[in-house]
């Protein structure tokens, strides 16, 4: 590493360790009788705990301040109930719960508990493995692997209805990209404005909480209401077994190992046997019970290139056809979220969001994948380009074709750049 890149890393670090412990929240919750401190998305316009920004901010923290990072990771995992399940939101010291049930998003029957009855991208246990990492704390690792476990068990036990290793969502918000146009169709919409995208799903989380049963997933396949394997979301998913048969195999403990690196091999087999497309080299949504394609081109579709047992030259099919085609992703701030090719690529909008900008909790993921299989040279420019963006500020998205930072501002996730080792080239 260059003086000048030492220099560019270091600033980077001290600017991200300012934005996030300007975003610390932390005080005492009545309901759940305990102290909880966690880092804001973004102060003024995300209060709450989400649950995957929450994962970021501890893989970015274990970069900065381990025990802040240990401190979100506890938080976080606070409301974990019995079965393993954890809500996407968790609405921490408010005093009168009732009011967030106007969103449809919370279990009618859990009115009183400070968090959802939905789910989001599971990148939990990726959190923890960076934060042990970092660490090197078994104790931390041995208190809150179970915990982690369970949470992957509860996805295999209530997502995968068919046991084939691929997990459903039932709504877009559980994709963590809200208003993906490959989800469009499922919800009966073309083009749509942000007023009929947030009505649409407002109708759905309401459906899905009075009569889904509370967000039940067999439920909405029974009803055939919205229901996607997210290529996606089951790329984290096995992203996430591998991760826990590490940490099992690193605390000795050699079955939940096997079975965890089972896991992952189920739902990458199922990702390649059912969701990929030869002829444009990535995988598919398949939509509803009958499970139809969505030809939607958005960077769901090429991220189960990160599984750790992903062939490499069916990865290198997808960079070649895909990820570096000028025409779909690699753009001149790359990785947008839905491919400029699309009809519906939008690289500067801030009203219906992921319909373009790119998210650099996405590239950390994407640049990690990249150099597990190998491919150092891709990762490490989509890494430079990611460093530039976050040097500039720290925000929710930014512009695929100029780089400026959009919506959100001093924004959390972004600061997951000080976790990227490629600081070379800086705009």
């Amino acid at each position: 590493m260059h003086a000048t890149d030492h220099t560019t890393l270091e600033a980077l670090r001290r600017r991200a360790r300012h934005q996030m412990r300007a975003n610390v929240r932390h005080g005492y919750d009545r309901f759940y009788g305990c102290d909880y401190s966690y880092a804001l998305p973004s102060r003024g316009r995300y209060q709450w705990q989400w649950f995957w920004d929450s994962c970021f901010h501890a893989i970015a923290l274990s970069r900065i301040d381990v025990e802040m990072a240990k401190r979100e990771l506890h938080t976080l995992l606070i409301p974990q109930r019995a079965d393993g399940f954890l809500g996407h939101i968790t609405f921490w010291g408010c005093g009168f719960p009732l009011r967030r049930m106007f969103g449809g998003q919370q279990r009618l029957r859990e009115w009183r508990l400070r968090n959802t009855g939905m789910l989001q991208p599971p990148v939990l246990a990726q959190a923890l493995l960076s934060v042990w990492r970092a660490s090197g704390d078994d104790s931390f690792l041995a208190e809150l692997l179970p915990k982690v476990r369970a949470w992957h068990d509860w996805l295999a036990r209530e997502r995968d209805a068919l046991n084939d290793g691929l997990i459903g969502v039932i709504s877009p918000y559980e994709s963590g990209m809200d208003n993906s146009p490959a989800y469009d169709a499922a919800l009966g919409l073309h083009r749509p404005g942000r007023r009929g995208l947030l009505f649409k799903n407002w109708l759905l989380d309401w459906h899905n909480s009075i009569r889904g049963r509370g967000h039940d997933y067999r439920e909405a396949l029974r009803r055939d209401r919205l229901v996607m394997i997210d290529p996606f979301m089951n790329a984290v998913y096995a992203d996430g077994w591998d991760a826990l048969s590490e940490l099992h195999d690193h605390l000795g403990e050699s079955e939940l190992a096997s079975s965890a690196a089972s896991r992952s091999a189920l739902t990458l087999n199922a990702l390649n046997d059912q969701c990929w497309d030869e002829s444009s080299a990535r995988w598919l949504f398949l939509r509803g019970h009958e499970r139809i394609p969505e030809r939607t081109l958005t960077v769901a579709s090429i991220f189960p290139l990160i599984i750790g047992g992903m062939d490499r030259e069916r990865v290198s099919r997808v960079l070649e056809k895909q990820l570096l085609h000028p025409d779909h992703f690699w753009t001149t701030y790359p990785v947008p979220s839905v491919a400029a090719s699309e009809p519906t690529f939008d690289p500067d909008g801030e009203s219906t969001i992921w319909r373009g900008p790119v998210c650099l909790n996405l590239n950390w993921l994407l640049a990690r994948g990249l150099r597990g299989h190998g491919f150092d040279d891709v990762a490490h420019k989509l890494e430079s380009k990611s460093v530039a963006m976050a040097s500039r500020e720290f925000r929710e998205f930014y512009s695929p074709l100029s780089g400026k930072g959009l919506r959100g501002l001093n924004f959390g996730w972004a600061t997951i750049a000080v976790d990227m080792p490629t600081v070379s080239i800086i705009a």
